[in-house]
């Protein structure tokens, strides 16, 4: 097994390759004598002044592995791509991969998800290299850099902001799920199968509110993260955005992940998908429950430092 980071990996039996996939040098070296690669590394930036740095890495750093793969003889390629790459603002209900790509992605990110994804697809058969993309709903679980910790840490200092009436649809998926879904697509991903060359929503069971698993997840971790001091209606993104939100929200804004028509969409919208493809064509269904994914995340917190506690998982 091979790793390919920024950073060493923190297993010593793990064969890590420190490098950039912006650089092709760095590429081709850790492709060297490999029969599956698993492109899982992306940059998740908000700000406009990381929309060149997001495509660097996500778009052109894909155009580097797919040469790199062909170039070393590499047999497939699992791309994790994201529920990202079809949204454009507007609800999604059990979505399938029916569902164009969106023709006007939100922000950078998902714009470069979706040609990442394109150019991952695009190449399947070619030098032998056969690809797939897993669209990835949230994900949540241990080593989470973006979702959990950021929102505790806001909402515990009071510069926590509600969008929506909290109502709003939306898909999780655990980490171990996430895994498991690779898994299987790399197992299933042979010369003339139905997964060469197709793209699959993978999430958990059925969707929830959005807050509901946040809520859960800072109850049972003895969390007191308390209530938002300020609030701003879904309504608001369409017309104005963000420019006709309260003063005291504006304020608050600068502290948290932007507040983008993206942010405001994908919290205050149904934005919900079905892993029914991946259940058809590759088996893939959650192995890990809800109750056993949140006491596992629970620990996880409590590890590093965010959780008191835990209440009973029931």
């Amino acid at each position: 097994m091979r790793s390919f980071d920024l950073a060493p990996h923190p297993h010593p039996e793990v064969d890590a390759v420190v490098g950039d996939l912006r650089h092709l040098p760095d590429v081709e070296r850790a492709c060297q004598n490999i029969d599956t690669v698993f492109h899982t590394a992306s940059h998740v930036g908000w700000s406009l002044a990381e929309n060149k740095l997001v495509h660097a890495v996500n778009v052109s750093g894909t155009q580097n592995l797919l040469q790199a793969c062909q170039q070393a003889g590499v047999q497939r390629l699992i791309y994790t791509s994201s529920i990202d790459a079809v949204f454009e603002g507007r609800p999604i209900r059990a979505g399938d991969e029916s569902l164009p790509y969106a023709h006007r992605p939100l922000n950078a990110y998902s714009a470069s998800k979706a040609e990442a994804e394109q150019l991952v697809l695009a190449a399947n058969g070619a030098n032998g290299l056969l690809t797939c993309g897993l669209r990835t709903a949230g994900i949540f679980g241990p080593g989470d850099k973006h979702r959990l910790p950021n929102i505790i840490k806001n909402t515990q200092q009071g510069r926590a902001i509600r969008l929506g009436n909290g109502r709003s649809q939306f898909n999780h998926v655990y980490i171990g799920n996430v895994v498991q879904a690779h898994w299987l697509a790399a197992k299933a991903l042979v010369p003339n199968s139905a997964v060469a060359g197709q793209a699959y929503f993978i999430t958990d069971d059925a969707p929830h509110q959005l807050l509901r698993l946040h809520g859960t997840i800072f109850a049972r971790a003895g969390l007191r993260c308390g209530h938002p001091k300020h609030s701003v209606p879904g309504g608001l993104w369409p017309g104005g955005g963000f420019r006709n939100a309260p003063a005291a929200a504006r304020a608050a804004a600068p502290t948290l992940l932007p507040l983008t028509r993206y942010t405001v969409a994908s919290t205050c919208l149904d934005f919900h998908f079905s892993h029914a493809k991946a259940a058809r064509d590759f088996g893939y269904a959650p192995i890990i429950s809800r109750s056993e994914a949140i006491a596992t995340t629970l620990a996880w917190l409590k590890q590093a430092g965010f959780a008191k506690g835990s209440g009973p998982l029931t």
